[in-house]
């Protein structure tokens, strides 16, 4: 009331329209008309509003993030895999070289009898080995598929909870600025 009378004496308003104001501000004290405490009470209601929508925002992006990374892992798994296979096959050919150098020194023929059967144990034992890194792969594969599946739907979720704790808490704050009125 004192704010509004000074305002309209600075403007020119006179004593009459002091008197007005004066009268303007009962009549508003009366009524519930707006005071500085509901506007602050607004201003904070429509800040928490936007606080909780932009946190809600921010984990869905971090939320985001943790899923491209879990889909980028997977190349990474792709190229382990083929450095292991590129190993085990590496490996079978050195122990198949070393056991034909043996065999062939101690004058067994190559072609048939126990160097034959040493050479098919190596590559039974490679066949093993390749196929367990590639079911070994593609469940890690699954499991980042499906990590990033999950990490993409924690941040819809987050994004969600933010709108609605948004909300929540502005439904709540302006029911209670107009309560009071």
């Amino acid at each position: 009331m004192f704010l509004l009378s000074g305002v309209t004496g600075l403007l020119g308003g006179g004593a009459a329209a002091a008197g007005g104001a004066a009268a303007a501000g009962g009549a508003a004290a009366a009524g519930g008309g707006l005071s500085i405490s509901g506007i602050l009470q607004g201003l904070a209601t429509v800040g928490g509003i936007v606080a909780s929508i932009a946190a809600g925002n921010a984990e869905a992006q971090r939320m985001e993030l943790a899923a491209q990374d879990a889909e980028a892992e997977k190349g990474f798994e792709t190229v382990q895999s083929v450095d292991r296979k590129r190993s085990l096959l590496k490996s079978a050919a050195e122990a198949v070289g070393e056991q034909d150098v043996a065999y062939a020194a101690s004058g067994v023929d190559l072609s048939f009898g126990s160097a034959l059967q040493a050479r098919k144990n190596v590559y039974r034992e490679a066949d093993v080995g390749l196929n367990t890194d590639s079911g070994t792969t593609m469940s890690r594969l699954s499991r980042l598929t499906e990590r990033a599946a999950a990490y993409r739907s924690m941040a819809k979720n987050a994004k969600a909870m933010g709108l609605l704790q948004g909300f929540t808490s502005g439904f709540s704050g302006f029911a209670s600025m107009f309560g009071r009125y």
